[in-house]
């Protein structure tokens, strides 16, 4: 907790020091750049639809508080919790895009090759400003990469608790209560994707296939509002944000299979369905799975379970 709370402590150093620069610049009156911000701007949905895709990613943060709410001492606080950090992260990369813009030229900030903070820093502060923010994204990408390690593990170990996945799944190491394998199954499963796309086609390829099925989530809370009215929610949001996640959602998954990247999209759809539906058939679902394979899954989960000092928390 220390350890992410001090990385994101110098993300927004890093990020204030861009927004000063480009304060600084638009005092002296330099808005030459941001005149031609919107020029040659392509309309085109499926355009849109990518770039999205790309960017997405970095707004995703909120959806570690979701998962992690069954830690959160107060889960009715979720959505202001939301709200705000939505708010206050949207307002800082507004302002850092518009300070890109100040100082560098249209050109240079659609050049791929161009690393655009060390592009500012150079500009303004020189090749020391290169290196701090060279330490600075570093020390960022450490802080993003633990909060992922947290959030996507307890995927997998909620999943295999509750009976969706095997068990092994579920296993929490007794002494630090951590969910090692799922850990252990996250860095090799990274390991695995690094190796077969870029990092522009693993970014669009992981957005969209995620948000897949976080429109099937929002789907399904419109459809239970209906059904099951008088469930007991924890956390309840007004109807209208599920239903506009759904839309955007529906829009964000159709439009990529048109695009350049419908291949890699295709294997990302076919890795999730045609790997996850036959496992789960064959080794969780009560009526079609096969007894020597559930059979092999406990004795998996009891091995797995003694080597790593864990057991399964049931939920």
């Amino acid at each position: 907790s220390s350890g992410i709370n001090a990385e994101y402590g110098d993300k927004l150093i890093a990020v204030s020091v861009i927004i000063v620069i480009g304060i600084i610049e638009l005092a002296k009156g330099n808005f030459d750049n941001l005149k031609v911000g919107f020029n040659n701007t392509n309309l085109e949905p499926q355009k849109w639809g990518n770039a999205w895709n790309s960017v997405l990613w970095s707004y995703n943060g909120w959806n570690v508080v979701c998962i992690l709410l069954g830690e959160v001492k107060d889960p009715s606080l979720l959505p202001k919790i939301v709200g705000l950090s939505l708010s206050i992260v949207t307002t800082f990369y507004m302002m850092v895009i518009i300070s890109y813009h100040t100082v560098l030229p249209l050109d240079v900030m659609n050049d791929k090759n161009v690393a655009v903070a060390s592009a500012v820093a150079k500009e303004y502060l020189g090749q020391g400003g290169v290196v701090f923010f060279a330490v600075a994204v570093t020390v960022s990408v450490l802080g993003n990469t633990m909060c992922a390690l947290l959030a996507t593990s307890r995927y997998l170990q909620a999943a295999g608790a509750q009976g969706v996945l095997p068990g092994v799944f579920g296993l929490i190491n007794r002494r630090f209560r951590t969910p090692l394998f799922a850990l252990g199954y996250m860095a090799c499963a990274t390991g695995l994707f690094i190796l077969i796309g870029d990092l522009s086609s693993l970014i669009n390829s992981a957005t969209f296939t995620s948000f897949a099925f976080t429109t099937l989530c929002a789907i399904g809370t419109v459809v239970m509002r209906f059904t099951k009215p008088d469930h007991p929610r924890p956390v309840k949001v007004p109807i209208i944000f599920p239903i506009l996640t759904a839309m955007f959602g529906i829009y964000m998954f159709t439009i990529p299979w048109f695009g350049e990247s419908v291949t890699m999209n295709a294997v990302w759809v076919a890795i999730t369905l045609g790997g996850g539906i036959p496992v789960y058939l064959a080794c969780v679902n009560k009526k079609h799975r096969l007894a020597f394979l559930v059979n092999l899954s406990d004795t998996v989960t009891g091995t797995v379970g003694r080597l790593l000092n864990s057991e399964v928390n049931i939920q």
